[in-house]
């Protein structure tokens, strides 16, 4: 999951990881680290188990990380002057860190996106879809394909009729008016 384009093609890329921190005192010391107001405790590692589950270590600590696809990619975007905003990358995925005691998330898909307004996201903005019948989709797909290639099906006829709006005179009201008519 957590591939590199330079593992891949040996080219170096700009990366960004998202990486949410269940607990408070961890992410304060992480905020403090990255704007340089505290030195590193020694070493900040992230070790993978398997694809999706892994291991935070911060100085003599580690905690338990699982890897989640997010709701929908995120663009970040990266400013070099403070006044241009320049396209960096996508990100798809999540890194989920957690205290010891607590239980690893549902696998699959990470329930919230980034911002407050895709808390719970799939639920929330995504429509499930419909239940249909597979022998409903495949007969639906063979008319719309009838049709596209040969016209209307038998016994039907279709009209295409273009009309304009034609305004009444001295305030009467208005009305349609046919310019062409054709039948396929």
């Amino acid at each position: 999951p957590l591939e590199t384009m330079a593992s891949k093609t040996g080219t170096p890329a700009e990366e960004a990881y998202l990486l949410r921190v269940q607990n408070p005192q961890l992410a304060e010391q992480i905020k403090r680290l990255l704007r340089n107001q505290e030195a590193a405790p020694g070493k900040i590692e992230l070790r993978f188990k398997s694809d999706r589950e892994g291991t935070f270590i911060c100085g003599d600590k580690s905690f338990p990380a699982s890897v989640r696809s997010l709701p929908c990619v995120t663009e970040v975007w990266k400013s070099y002057d403070d006044e241009n905003l320049v396209k960096g990358l996508d990100v798809g995925q999540v890194v989920l860190v957690r205290d010891e005691d607590a239980e690893a998330p549902p696998a699959g898909e990470a329930r919230d996106g980034v911002a407050p307004v895709m808390r719970d996201a799939r639920k929330r903005h995504f429509r499930k879809l419909p239940e249909m019948s597979p022998e409903l989709v495949e007969r639906v797909e063979t008319e719309l394909i009838e049709i596209v290639n040969h016209g209307a099906p038998k016994g039907w006829t279709f009209e295409d009729i273009e009309e304009e709006w034609v305004e009444g005179k001295d305030g009467e009201e208005g009305h349609w008016k046919i310019i062409s008519r054709n039948q396929y």
